[in-house]
């Protein structure tokens, strides 16, 4: 029989081993490369707006209020399952290694979230402040002792089952971080960080006393372990199909309008299917949203024609290809089967639907490039996307589909 120990060691390679299984899918060839793009042309922009800040820019809050929000949300890794409700239960005294564990793993997950954020931070903060590189590591043991204290703070309150302590010590702590953050990025006297830490530090001991004779309330561990790998495989079901993850369908309403544009008709029996589909199905509607958003942001924050253009172009293709499963969606389903259709109806239909949620897209991307009043660039940018849809559609997308119809 396995002890707590090996039971902890053999949770943790499952989980290594399935998050290598999809990470392999999602760090694929095509968004490497965008992530080197948008990390380089990123990196260009940001330098660029820092050489133009002075002494004037608050940096102390700004870098105070993105770490916080690092710090602050630590979700601790427990990797239970819905089975340890009965099989673990009965072992909780002898658990205590097992959430030690927990805790130190999540803290090696999370650590370099901060490291990158503070580093990012750095160029600003020695600009604007007038501190040296030298000062990264003090900054660095100082913000990671704060994000062990998050995750401790957050592993106590958890002995409560109401959520409403969840949320307001979720708030009370982020009001701690930032205060203590902009203490100690504001090169404020020693004794204010002092004592800012001395509150934080009673702030625990005292809820650690509070929740002493509080048992682990397990059916909410589990849910929380539940909810953080759906979210997981939501991101992952993005670049591949992850078999356990059911998609799930929302009414939103406020799209109708769309919905009911569609003409009545044989022939708009497909389109109509796709539309519906897209809309109201998260893995494609939220994966719109998502890759609009953040090339939208990459274009407003970028100055130069070529970055906002390959961006641009980029994300159209991103967005394309991982439409292009959508078109076997409902393959299994034995009603669309009973159409009175040819198969050809159902390609076409696709093909128009894709056609113009690219189209959507690409008009987002040339509006947000004109930010600025860069008109040129918002002409540009629209040219060049308008040649990519075709290009996408006529070459790429039957390529494709081929390659679907083998398999």
């Amino acid at each position: 029989m396995k002890n707590v120990h090996d039971i902890w060691k053999d949770r943790l390679q499952d989980y290594n081993k399935e998050l290598q299984k999809y990470l392999r899918y999602i760090f694929n060839g095509h968004l490497m490369f965008v992530i080197i793009f948008a990390v380089g042309g990123g990196g260009f922009a940001y330098s660029n707006w820092i050489q133009t800040l002075d002494s004037s820019f608050p940096s102390a809050i700004v870098i105070a209020a993105v770490l916080a929000v690092a710090a602050t949300m630590s979700p601790v890794y427990t990797y239970l399952k819905e089975a340890d409700k009965v099989y673990l239960t009965p072992l909780e005294g002898q658990m205590k290694q097992y959430f030690v564990n927990a805790l130190v793993t999540s803290f090696m997950f999370q650590a370099y979230i901060v490291v990158v954020l503070l580093a990012v931070a750095m160029p600003l903060y020695v600009q604007t402040a007038g501190a040296t590189f030298g000062d990264f590591f003090l900054l660095l043991i100082a913000v990671l002792a704060l994000k062990i204290w998050n995750l401790v703070m957050r592993w106590t309150i958890l002995r409560y089952q109401e959520s409403f302590y969840h949320y307001i010590d979720t708030g009370f702590r982020f009001v701690l971080n930032l205060a203590f953050l902009w203490a100690l990025f504001a090169q404020v006297p020693t004794w204010v960080v002092v004592a800012i830490a001395a509150i934080l530090a009673g702030y625990l001991i005292a809820f650690r006393i509070i929740t002493v004779e509080k048992t682990l309330k397990w059916e909410l561990l589990i849910d929380l372990e539940t909810l953080r790998l759906h979210r997981f495989y939501r991101f992952a079901n993005l670049f591949t199909d992850v078999p356990h993850l059911k998609g799930q369908a929302k009414r939103r309403k406020w799209l109708d309008p769309i919905l009911d544009r569609s003409k009545y008709g044989q022939s708009m029996s497909y389109y109509y299917l796709y539309v519906r589909t897209f809309l109201r199905s998260d893995e494609y509607f939220g994966l719109w949203v998502r890759l609009t958003i953040i090339a939208s942001v990459i274009i407003i924050g970028s100055g130069v024609i070529w970055i906002k253009i390959g961006t641009a172009l980029l994300f159209l293709y991103l967005t394309g290809f991982q439409l292009i499963p959508m078109m076997k969606k409902h393959e299994l389903k034995i009603w669309p089967d009973l159409y009175p259709l040819s198969s050809s109806m159902k390609a076409d239909a696709f093909r128009k639907v894709l056609v113009n949620t690219l189209a959507a897209q690409a008009a987002v991307f040339s509006v947000v490039s004109i930010w600025g009043g860069a008109w040129l660039d918002g002409l540009l940018t629209a040219g060049a996307a308008v040649l990519f849809v075709v290009a996408f559609v006529s070459v790429y997308l039957p390529a494709q589909v081929k390659k679907m119809q083998v398999l």
